[in-house]
């Protein structure tokens, strides 16, 4: 039996899209009604975890939505306790050092309440660094296999994520787009640093909502104000050493965070410009990549630093 922590609503939908599926064939995904899902999640040190099933099983999961990743994910010892089977292995650079390896599962369907999202590839592998640094169970993440069908809007201030189908998503808020440059799923955009002691730097950056830093970049390293060591790419591959800094300022389209926490530098070329979640939990933020677009709106809970 599958217990979502959810509205009674959002339950009684799901209950209807079980049904309705049992009806007719599975397409590539399918909406309960009006051509979205609501789900709820927890901010654990600024990302984003839900609660998911893979069709057929009744085990709940935790998952996060990572748009620094180019594919869905899932650790092992989870795919191996659901008994799913893989069907080849390869390997992957994440943001640590080396090369990391995976094996891959085709055809998964994962359940969402009031979505049915179907025909995943997913990457398996060690999931145990990621479990470390977030202090919790992570199972697995949705990459860009997963946002690059829907509209999904991601309300940090009130802890909700909202898929639609694109179809039926028309944005009219006051907030501002952002034309994304995919790099094998990657998304980038345009973005500005000012760190002391060195002009301002710009060029495009990760947005990477599955990293709790700020902001990553490499001109942190030759600021003249004060440093500290941290570890870097802590997640797939091995872990570095790193500086920490403050900037003076990182602007973003119309936007100025002051003085934001710079981080510097992942063993991935790709991985050193980087926004990450304490950045992005400032805003609402929807990635609509059917568009090749992300789009910001402030969050009023964080109104003073732009």
């Amino acid at each position: 039996m599958k217990i979502w922590i959810l509205p009674l609503a959002t339950i009684l939908g799901f209950l209807s899209c079980r049904h309705a599926e049992k009806q007719g064939s599975a397409p590539a995904y399918h909406f309960v009604s009006d051509g979205r899902a609501v789900v709820p999640f927890e901010l654990t040190k600024n990302v984003m975890f839900f609660q998911i099933y893979v069709k057929g099983s009744s085990q709940m999961l935790w998952f996060n939505l990572d748009s620094g990743a180019g594919s869905s994910y899932m650790d092992a010892q989870v795919a191996k306790k659901l008994g799913l089977q893989t069907v080849g292995s390869g390997t992957v650079h994440g943001a640590g050092a080396g090369d990391v390896p995976v094996e891959y599962v085709d055809s998964v369907t994962f359940e969402l309440p009031g979505l049915e999202s179907a025909n995943h590839r997913l990457k398996v592998t060690d999931f145990k660094a990621l479990n470390e640094q977030f202090g919790r169970a992570e199972d697995g993440l949705l990459g860009y296999d997963f946002l690059s069908r829907y509209a999904v809007v991601v309300d940090y201030a009130q802890q909700r994520m909202t898929i639609y189908d694109p179809a039926n998503f028309k944005y009219a808020g006051s907030g501002t787009a952002f034309p994304v440059h995919f790099r094998d799923g990657w998304p980038y955009v345009n973005a500005t640093i000012k760190v002391k002691g060195l002009d301002a730097q710009s060029g495009e950056f990760l947005v990477d909502s599955g990293s709790g830093d700020a902001v990553d970049h490499p001109a942190i390293l030759k600021s003249t104000g004060p440093l500290r060591k941290t570890r870097t790419g802590v997640g797939f591959g091995r872990p570095g050493e790193g500086a920490l800094g403050k900037a003076e300022y990182f602007e973003l389209g119309r936007y100025r965070l002051l003085t934001p926490i710079t981080a510097c530098c992942s063993d991935n070329p790709d991985d050193q410009q980087k926004i990450g979640g304490e950045v992005l939990r400032r805003f609402t933020v929807i990635f609509d990549y059917p568009n090749q677009r992300i789009i910001l709106e402030p969050n009023r809970n964080f109104p003073e630093p732009f």
